[in-house]
């Protein structure tokens, strides 16, 4: 229950004043009139209680219209706590808004500095790769300019010695008399042996291919062996043995002359030049007995 000043409502609070200056009003005028003699007309008197009633009914009227204002003044002042708990309301909205656009234009101010730091960041690479891509440029072409200078200065200091002539004739070993010298001798046994050898490592897998290649005709009746015929003295057989030393004191020796294999193949060569049995690359195989090409090779290379 209220207490105090608060224990009565508002709307008999506003009430109070204007109802109690208009009781006190009337009750003023009815006494006027109950006051004094009875049945007395006097003028006086009469105008007295006119104004005495008439002043009752002024405060009347002004009772009732200071309760007109109070009740406008109330409403006036109703409608400016609604609208100022209303202005309230909207500033608290409005400013919710704002603390929320506030929120989210710092977390997009974040975002925006995370980029910023990135782009920072790339573009910082960026520009080391650069200086790192201009520095290998410059020594590429500092390399490049060097070499350049290096050759120019090789192709001057080329051009500035003396050509090398080849020597007309190969070097001759001999004595001024024209004597062979021991060096020459060995010169020429060197290049001998080095055509012999090159000449069997060639015959060999040529041989070899054409006897896997090629199959063996059969082979014909065994000719007659033509006896030697006897040289004329004083003269040098064909197939004579090579001297190294020019005197031509060699005579041939026949190699294994009664084998009987080397007799068949021998034949067998024979009648493979007569038939001239093609190749796998359709030339003739012409066979020439080794010791005969050795010297033929030996021969020609002693006269050149």
């Amino acid at each position: 229950m209220p207490r105090g000043r608060h224990r009565h409502s508002p709307p008999l609070h506003r009430l109070l004043s204007p109802v109690a200056v208009g009781a006190v009003a009337l009750a003023c005028a009815g006494s006027a009139w109950l006051v004094g003699e009875p049945g007395t007309r006097d003028g006086a008197t009469v105008v007295l209680r006119g104004l005495v009633a008439a002043s009752a009914v002024a405060a009347v009227t002004g009772a009732v219209l200071l309760r007109r204002w109070d009740r406008a003044a109330g409403r006036r002042v109703g409608d400016l706590k609604a609208q100022q708990a209303s202005a309230a309301w909207r500033t608290e909205e409005r400013q919710a808004e704002l603390e929320g656009e506030n929120e989210e234009l710092r977390e997009r101010r974040g975002r925006l500095e995370r980029k910023v730091r990135d782009k920072r960041a790339e573009l910082a690479r960026l520009r080391s790769e650069h200086a790192a891509l201009l520095r290998r440029y410059a020594t590429a072409e500092t390399e490049r300019a060097r070499a350049l200078e290096e050759g120019r200065r090789r192709l001057e200091l080329d051009a500035a010695e003396p050509t090398k002539e080849l020597p007309s004739s190969a070097a001759d070993h001999r004595l001024s008399s024209g004597a062979p010298t021991p060096l020459t001798y060995r010169r020429a046994n060197e290049a001998l042996t080095g055509l012999t050898r090159n000449a069997r490592a060639q015959r060999g897998p040529h041989r070899a291919r054409t006897a896997l290649a090629t199959p063996l005709p059969p082979a014909p009746d065994p000719a007659p062996v033509p006896e030697p015929r006897a040289e004329p003295d004083g003269g040098v057989p064909d197939t004579g043995a090579f001297d190294f030393f020019g005197r031509g004191t060699g005579s041939p020796q026949p190699e294994d002359a009664g084998d009987p294999e080397e007799a068949e193949a021998l034949e067998e060569a024979e009648a493979l030049e007569e038939t001239g049995a093609p190749d796998d690359t359709g030339e003739l195989l012409v066979d020439v007995p080794d010791d005969e090409e050795e010297r033929a090779e030996d021969r020609d290379h002693v006269r050149h």
